[in-house]
């Protein structure tokens, strides 16, 4: 087992600061991805460095069922025209899916994300990697590269309108 760094919370200043990016993939940046990986491991699905107190543009993903995959590097290159709240189901007992964050703990939220995107980034020997990412993946990939902005999911709630809950004894609230 890796080290685990202890995951930020808001307020702290290096969530909303801008990460710099990665020049050389070396044994820093792996040993970088292995501290993200074990620092995540059974917490969540995502984990940007910015949550760890490292402001570099890499981020895990480490959905279900999945080994977890490191972007360094990320970037969107293509998107739907309209960003839209991801539903949980497909008839008219369908909910939103709502967002929540390590860092901002018993928050959750509606955020707008493109439900699929064309995405880019280098992977640990430097290569070059490109996918489209649909669904619950698109959602985590658009939030953990808002971490890398500076930017947390209660910012897009607030912009685009969504609505914001608090968890208070194991009940959501309306935040």
């Amino acid at each position: 087992m890796y080290l685990q760094m202890k995951i930020i919370t808001a307020p702290n200043p290096v969530l909303n600061k801008k990460s710099s990016l990665i020049i050389n993939i070396n044994s820093q940046t792996k040993g970088l991805a292995d501290l993200l990986i074990s620092s995540l491991a059974n917490k969540g699905i995502g984990l940007a460095a910015p949550q760890i107190g490292k402001s570099k543009t890499i981020f895990i993903i480490s959905l279900p069922k999945e080994k977890p995959q490191i972007f360094i590097n990320p970037s969107i290159l293509k998107h739907n025209a309209e960003k839209q709240y991801f539903l949980l189901g497909q008839d008219e007992h369908s909910q939103p899916f709502l967002e929540g964050c390590l860092s901002l703990p018993h928050l959750y939220g509606t955020v707008k994300r493109w439900p699929k995107i064309t995405a880019q980034w280098l992977d640990l020997k430097g290569k070059k990697k490109q996918q489209e990412l649909t669904g619950l993946e698109s959602i985590v990939f658009q939030h953990e590269l808002d971490h890398l902005k500076g930017k947390l999911f209660p910012q897009r709630i607030a912009k685009e309108g969504g609505q914001l809950y608090q968890e208070k004894g194991g009940q959501l609230e309306k935040s």
